[in-house]
């Protein structure tokens, strides 16, 4: 749970990542500008339990997905079996090779769906031409 009893978990109080990626930074950003949001569509009581319902449901998909990711990264980055280090320089090798591939799992790192509407605005530039 990210909020209970009038109290909204944010940041590392909400969530605890190793240093990969800086997404312990990127999901604090998002925690504190939903919560402003929804803290100002209940102005009348920002702390109630049905705002802070909302708060917890809206964060609870990107942190668990963005927990699995990152959990996903350093397992990879701390096995010894051959395939899993093999993936993961693959994966790397592609990443760093293909700058709209990297710009994507950028966007969408520090914004969710971001990464996928660049990438339509992209794909309705091309097919205007």
């Amino acid at each position: 749970r990210f909020a209970r009893d009038r109290v909204a978990l944010v940041g590392e109080a909400a969530h605890v990542f190793p240093p990969i990626g800086a997404q312990g930074l990127n999901l604090g950003i998002r925690d504190v500008d939903d919560l402003i949001g929804i803290a100002c569509e209940n102005r009348s009581d920002p702390g109630a339990a049905k705002a802070l319902a909302a708060y917890d449901f809206k964060r609870r998909p990107d942190i668990l997905a963005r927990s699995s990711a990152v959990n996903l990264l350093n397992m990879s980055l701390l096995s010894d079996m051959l395939p899993a280090q093999m993936a993961r320089v693959a994966g790397l090798g592609v990443l760093g090779g293909f700058a709209p591939l990297r710009a994507f799992f950028m966007r969408e790192g520090l914004r969710p769906g971001s990464g996928f509407a660049a990438l339509a605005g992209g794909l309705g530039k091309q097919v205007r031409r």
